[in-house]
């Protein structure tokens, strides 16, 4: 039910190939002005048919698959609210108000939902029109059906997701029993919250806005609202903290006698911030389900500088671990993707004078110790997987690209990391609460999430979340190129290959995002196309002040754009008029990603709301996602390339279908780690939920 997608066979750089596609024929000779007027009016129409016929839908809503039956049952309800929004039409912004405080009352008084639903999004259509100049299109109001039903919706990017969510929230925030949307950082959850507060007020409801480092009053605020926009993570962590704050005033109880004493008879107030957990819209839900999900949301003790004895085992381990050798010393174990001594590496260990004092371990910490440097050494890179920030790690998220200044990797890998930088190292800290995103979205009596991109991780989505993945038709049909990757032997030539690509693009005056993996990536090719005289900017880890402004900008005519994965979420890039007769943006992919979910992402930067677009990918058999098919076999590729030079032939195409591959097996890697996790965590829970502990704190 997805968005279609023209594939062309050629593999050379796109050109002007877009004049005469579907809508945009007889154009071409137009002015810039008269492509924007008609362009903007077929945004803002909602094109007929995208969602099926009526007899199609009523059949299918009764025997066709889960996912598609929600989608039919959204399909036919649509009608209803469009019968409604016109009923709506001639009231006053006032009467809106006092329309929506009496849907409340009878939300409130106990009427489903569900048959408000049509009224309530008939209403929010108008309060959008009246507030935004927006009217949701059908398949908008489909996807937000969809959501309140409690499911998660796949709608492409550029299909306006967050004018979606507003048509559940306000649904569901008219019970008065709050509703948290919860993205993947600060910065959208404040963007979507203050653009659409303006029609939440319209309609009566009240919009708190959670931020890193709130007070807890202002946070209590915030919960308290109809609607709540926050982080993920940030609700996350203000669970932790409330049940932290329980497990503190319990230990304090009052003793039985307390009544009969002066002022003794008064009740404890609540410490929590949060409220009951009503209704939960996860936006990006496959990055928070599926990537975020690999790791718990830890709360620990306050860091603390580590003096110098309690830094000399991690300082010892990391000198050892540069003189280890691959294969001799250590291996790499493929299933658990960790770095394990050898009989040799631990004979090595224990004869290279081990620490003594009182900050000596035991002969088993050490081998730990040293396993957590290598790891160090070998497995996380510099500006990929962290930066050094006023002489401190800082973790950089990999599938979004963004800094996490406010997180530290456990069980002594952080000090390994910065044992092998030189920089001051910090106490390891005790856990004391910790939960997944797995078992923190099921405390929630409703959980629906949407996305751009989570077809494939439907099923996992189904058993670990139990909600099914339904995909919604694009307003218009997508006419994006997805060319074929093109394959160079080494990662040199590739880079060349690319300044090449970009180079002619940018004669042509299109505008081009290419889409680095790592912080490193993208300023080598920043130093190679400013040596080619190719104006340019950079957003990444280290450049992210400005990026709102350069994502807006970076569909302009002539914009060249590199960009990590900070890119690929929650933005929205906008080509001018002329640009679309040009042939839109393109995207240029510098290596696949480890999920195609996120390249799907990248991709979906170009040809958003049927505009023209163009994307390929250029990857290299020194790309580090070969490491999926195995260590050795990897090298070997690697080996061939780096011997062939700057051989650019065409014969290298053949290796293609090796990244897919590779693809597929980290994939089904990050799977079995996410499940392990699961049942880690489900055990840990049943064993102390048997022993009347608290579950979550430790």
């Amino acid at each position: 039910m997805g968005a279609s997608v023209s594939t062309s066979r050629s593999m050379s750089t796109p050109g002007r190939g877009f004049r005469n596609k579907g809508h945009l024929a007889g154009l071409s000779t137009e002015s810039p002005e008269k492509w924007g007027e008609h362009l903007a009016e077929l945004r803002h129409q909602s094109i007929p048919g995208r969602l099926g016929g009526r007899a199609f839908n009523q059949i299918n809503a009764l025997i066709g698959v889960p996912w598609t039956r929600r989608l039919s049952r959204a399909a036919l309800m649509v009608p209803k609210v469009r019968s409604w929004e016109e009923k709506y039409e001639s009231l006053t912004n006032e009467e809106i108000t006092s329309t929506s405080l009496k849907l409340k009352g009878r939300a409130r008084g106990g009427e489903s939902l569900l048959l408000l639903l049509p009224e309530a999004f008939g209403l929010f259509c108008l309060a959008s029109r009246r507030v935004l100049g927006l009217r949701p299109f059908d398949v908008q109001l489909a996807a937000g059906m969809i959501i309140h039903e409690g499911a998660c919706a796949e709608v492409a990017t550029g299909e306006g997701k967050t004018l979606i969510a507003g048509l559940p929230t306000f649904l569901n925030g008219l019970s008065g029993k709050g509703v948290h949307v919860a993205t993947v950082n600060d910065y959208l959850a404040k963007r979507d919250a203050e653009w659409l507060k303006p029609v939440y007020e319209l309609l009566g409801l009240s919009v708190g806005i959670l931020q890193q480092q709130m007070q807890d009053l202002d946070r209590q605020r915030a919960y308290r609202s109809d609607v709540t926009y926050g982080t993920a993570s940030e609700f996350g962590f203000d669970f932790l903290r409330d049940r932290l704050k329980l497990a503190a005033a319990k230990s304090q109880e009052t003793p039985f006698w307390s009544p009969w004493l002066k002022g003794g008879n008064q009740p404890a107030q609540d410490p929590r911030v949060q409220r009951d957990f009503n209704f939960v819209l996860v936006d990006e839900a496959d990055n928070i389900f599926i990537d975020e999900a690999r790791t718990p949301l830890i709360i620990s003790g306050e860091n603390r500088p580590a003096t110098e004895e309690e830094s000399v085992v991690y300082n010892w381990a990391d000198d050892l671990a540069k003189k280890m050798k691959y294969e001799e010393h250590f291996t790499l174990d493929a299933k658990k993707q960790k770095l394990e001594l050898t009989n040799e590496g631990r004979h090595l260990t224990r004869y290279s004078s081990p620490p003594t004092g009182p900050n000596a371990q035991a002969m088993d910490k050490l081998h730990e110790a040293i396993e957590q440097s290598l790891q160090a050494h070998y497995r996380f890179r510099k500006d990929q997987h962290y930066m050094i920030e006023k002489e401190k790690i800082v973790i950089i998220d990999e599938f979004t690209g963004r800094r996490m200044p406010d997180r530290t990797w456990r069980e002594g890998l952080h000090q390994a990391v910065e044992a092998k930088e030189r920089v001051s190292i910090t106490f390891p800290t005790e856990h004391a609460a910790q939960i997944t995103f797995q078992s923190y979205f099921k405390l929630y009596k409703k959980l629906s999430g949407m996305t751009g991109t989570a077809r494939q991780n439907r099923i996992e989505i189904r058993r670990v979340y139990k909600i099914w993945v339904v995909c919604v038709p694009t307003n218009r049909p997508c006419i994006r190129t997805m060319l074929n990757d093109r394959v160079f032997p080494n990662e040199e030539s590739k880079f060349d290959a690319i300044v090449d690509s970009v180079k002619e693009l940018h004669e042509i005056g299109r505008p081009i995002l290419i889409g680095t993996r790592s912080v490193d990536r993208s300023e080598r090719l920043s130093k190679k196309l400013s040596l080619a005289g190719i104006d340019h900017q950079v957003i990444n880890a280290k450049q992210h002040e400005q990026e709102a402004q350069i994502v807006e900008h970076a569909g302009e005519k002539g914009r060249v754009t590199i960009a990590t994965n900070m890119a690929g979420r929650g933005t929205d890039i906008k080509p001018e008029a002329i640009v679309l007769e040009l042939g839109g943006l393109h995207v240029l992919g510098t290596e696949r990603h480890e999920a195609a979910r996120i390249d799907r992402q990248l991709v979906g930067r170009s040809g958003r709301q049927g505009d023209p677009g163009s994307a390929q990918f250029f990857v290299s058999l020194e790309d580090e996602l070969l490491e999926g098919l195995g260590e050795a076999r990897k090298e070997r590729i690697a080996q061939m390339g780096r011997d062939a030079g700057r051989d650019t032939s065409s014969g290298w195409q053949g290796y293609a279908s090796v990244f897919s591959k590779a693809q597929r097996n980290v994939e089904k890697r990050h799977f079995r780690n996410r499940l392990d996790l699961m049942a880690y965590e489900h055990h840990r829970l049943e064993t102390l939920k048997d022993l009347g502990a608290d579950p979550y704190v430790d």
